[in-house]
Parts: C-alpha cells; structure tokens; sequence
C-alpha cells in the first residue's frame, strides 16, 4: 500500500468554495447596507410641475450633487459623415464632465457601441474588504461632484477614444436649472460640430443614503 506524501494530499477542497461564499456574503452585506440606511435625497428639493404633467424635484440652491451620464447614443455616423473608426467597428465612447471650467470626472470607456451606459455605481473589493467593510457614498458612487448655483452649467463632452488619436464625437453646455433629480434626457441635433444623438444625465443629493441614490439610477 502506498503511502500519500504531502505533496499527494488534497490540498484543502474547501478553501476553494469558501472564496466565492465570501464575494457572495461580500455583496450581500452591500446591498443590505444600501437597503437599510434612511434619510431622503428630497427634504429640501423644490416641486416642479414637468410639460408631460409629472411633479419632479429641482435642484436646491448650494446643494451638492452626483452627476453622471447613465447613457450616451452617438449618430452612426462622425462629424465629417464617416463611419465611426473607419470601417465596420463602433466607436469607442467616453465621457468628460467640466464644471467651472475644471474637469470634475471622466468615465470608463465602451467599446464598439453606439449606445453606451454607466451604472454610476462600482465597488472595488479587495482580499481585506471581504471580511466585512463600510463602504460610503463616495466610495461606491463614480460620478462628477458639482455644486448648483443659479446659472451654474456644466460641459459633457463625448469623445470616440482611439489608439492613435481621441475624436470629438461632440459636446453639450448644459444649465444646472434645468436640471432635476433623476434622470434627465438631452437630446441633440446632428451638426458639423457635434454628433451625440442623446445623453441621460443623473442628478444625486451628494450626502443621500445609498439606498436613495441606487433607487434614483433605476
């Protein structure tokens, strides 16, 4: 009979399946977390009766907000008329915010889309958060911070992100008043100087519990 070395052993089946248990119970208590912290995003947000007859929240004067493009959609064609890269492939979208002049937040490129969407929401678990983390606003939502004031804009700019060269895909000065918490479609012509079709662009209460927010990105 012949005897196991140590190097014949099983070498600890179990630790194998504890690991995805831990992402699980990782992302359970998360979404626990979001699900279970009160407090609401509209305390002092103004009522605005919409052209469609819905009441919606405006923004509050000296406010923090989250803001991000939850979906971009490109024309299929580029400012000169052209495919997009070229040939067959998408653009490779990505977006730039500017408030005060200043760029406040850039997002993670999608390739080959004309339509291309952002959760707003990511977490970047490491070994030592898997055994339990508090995880804040901040560090959970990935979006521009700007604060509204009267005749306050901010500038997305969409770009089709290319090895050799960034191209313009086009740009949008957007005024703060018209915004309001949620969602806010923009829809834009074709031009020679611009060639987004649509942008949705997600207004946050900054300091909201993570519940509000994630139920404000549905």
């Amino acid at each position: 009979m012949t005897d196991l070395s140590d190097f014949d052993a099983p070498k600890r089946p179990w630790l194998g399946l504890l690991i995805p248990a831990l992402v699980v119970l990782a992302f359970a208590g998360f979404y626990w977390f979001i699900s279970s912290n009160g407090g609401s995003p509209y305390l002092d947000s103004p009522s605005i009766q919409t052209t469609d007859g819905t009441t919606r929240q405006g923004l509050v004067k000296g406010q923090t907000y989250y803001l991000f493009a939850s979906e971009i959609e490109l024309y299929p064609t580029n400012l000169e008329n052209d495919p997009w890269d070229g040939g067959e492939n998408g653009p490779d979208i990505r977006y730039r915010i500017l408030w005060q002049g200043n760029k406040v937040f850039e997002s993670e490129e999608k390739d080959d889309a004309l339509i291309a969407d952002w959760s707003g929401l990511s977490l970047d678990l490491e070994w030592g958060d898997l055994m339990g983390k508090t995880i804040s606003p901040d560090e959970a939502i990935k979006a521009a911070r700007i604060r509204y004031e009267k005749g306050g804009v901010v500038e997305i700019v969409v770009e089709d992100d290319d090895l050799t060269d960034d191209d313009d895909a086009g740009r949008a000065e957007i005024e703060l008043d018209d915004l309001m918490i949620g969602k806010n479609e923009i829809k834009l012509k074709k031009t020679s100087i611009n060639a987004v079709r649509r942008i949705n662009l997600r207004a946050l209460p900054h300091g909201s519990a993570l519940k509000d927010l994630v139920e404000l990105m549905k």
